[in-house]
């Protein structure tokens, strides 16, 4: 910091020259470079990338309209309706047509690397679904510090960069044990099996940490209380705010003022792309006073192990066959019902519990671990981001 505090203070004491986006960089629409199927494969070698959250959608076979990015040749990719956008090093395709890719224009001799951390200051909120980047988000000013800080500027927050993809790159692997060990945990497919006096309650013998049990298959419509009778959706308009939880399909989307449900509840997603992308639970807890609308089925069981149990196992099995509905995915109550679950002893379900909530508190629990450690790193680096880029506009004395 003490040599970037000294090149401001020798080369721009009295602030800087700000300049539109527009005016920095050029775009080019991604029409060469769209992905004709969407048949994905990880074996692929060409990543297929859209500027939203998810970024890497899938891998592609295709060998022709690949846009060739490296290290030295870097851009940057602009989703036209979010504003959302990624610094791109690597060869690639896209999935939309709503994507402009940008580089600076001939004429500029900056740091491009600069351009994109002055980019993730831009607060915009993009509420209309129109193309942005002409329109608005081109007409951005940034600030332009000679070209000496613009590169100092940089390897500071490229090294928070580096520390925090590194501490990403240890929670995917540990996420992806955990995910081992909750598959293993969680199938029962082994061994001599026999019958019970109900044709739907299959009992097989598995053996699990050396001991043998015996694991009942049963229906969801066997196991729990479908409370869905209770739900009340309320339209935006009229919900009158408070301090009740108002539950939709993937977790809370507004707090209320009353509440439908007081209790230990599982609630399963009944519609919504969630239920075929998986980029989320579909299957999570809710405790207390709460209000659930119509996009959530609720599930009410005997015990918070079987409960817990059922929720591990829900997230991670493949419900597509479940699932009707293309544009607009849904998990009705009677196929939700009929899906069918393992259901080992109580002492069981309690020991498997027990292991997949250590892993889960390991990759997900905000207030410690990797998942603490990464929210504070990203803190600093915002925070050191907007103050490094902020720099007072320099004015010409007439």
């Amino acid at each position: 910091m003490s040599r970037l505090k000294e090149l401001i203070d020798r080369l721009c004491p009295d602030g800087v020259e700000y300049k539109k986006l527009g005016d920095i960089l050029d775009y080019e629409q991604p029409t060469l470079y769209i992905v004709k199927s969407t048949e994905y494969d990880e074996s692929y070698d060409t990543p297929v990338l859209t500027a939203g959250q998810s970024f890497i959608l899938g891998y592609t076979d295709e060998k022709n309209g690949i846009y060739e990015a490296d290290k030295n040749n870097p851009t940057i990719i602009f989703d036209d309706f979010t504003t959302s956008f990624h610094w791109v090093d690597f060869n690639f395709k896209v999935k939309s047509s709503a994507i402009k890719i940008l580089k600076p224009k001939p004429t500029f001799k900056g740091s491009f690397r600069y351009i994109f951390y002055a980019m993730e200051c831009i607060n915009f909120e993009a509420t209309t679904h129109a193309r942005h980047w002409i329109s608005k988000y081109s007409l951005f000013e940034i600030p332009l510090p000679p070209l000496p800080v613009q590169e100092e500027i940089v390897k500071v927050l490229d090294r928070f960069a580096e520390y925090a993809a590194a501490l990403q790159a240890e929670l995917q692997a540990r996420k992806e044990q955990y995910e081992y060990y909750r598959n293993l945990l969680l199938t029962f497919n082994s061994s001599a099996c026999g019958c019970g006096t109900d044709d739907d309650q299959e009992i097989k013998v598995t053996t699990w940490g050396g001991y043998s049990y015996d694991i009942a298959w049963k229906t969801m419509g066997d196991i729990c209380r479908n409370m869905d009778k209770m739900r009340k959706p309320i339209t935006a308009a009229k919900r009158k705010a408070g301090s009740y939880p108002y539950y939709g399909a993937s977790g809370i989307v507004d707090y209320v003022d009353n509440y439908i449900f007081d209790g230990e509840y599982l609630l399963i997603s009944e519609d919504g792309a969630n239920l075929k992308a998986r980029s989320m639970p579909i299957a999570f807890p809710i405790s207390g006073k709460c209000w659930v609308n119509n996009h959530a089925h609720v599930l009410k069981f005997e015990n918070q192990y079987t409960q817990k149990f059922i929720q591990y196992y829900i997230n991670m099995i493949n419900i597509s066959k479940y699932i009707s509905g293309a544009a607009q995915p849904k998990l009705n109550q009677e196929n939700l019902n009929s899906i069918r679950v393992p259901i080992p002893p109580l002492e069981l379900q309690k020991k498997i519990v027990a292991i997949l909530d250590r892993f889960e508190t390991l990759v997900n629990d905000l207030t410690q671990g990797l998942p603490a450690e990464i929210k504070a790193v990203q803190e600093q680096y915002e925070y050191y981001r907007n103050k490094l880029l902020s720099f007072p506009m320099y004015k010409l004395i007439a």
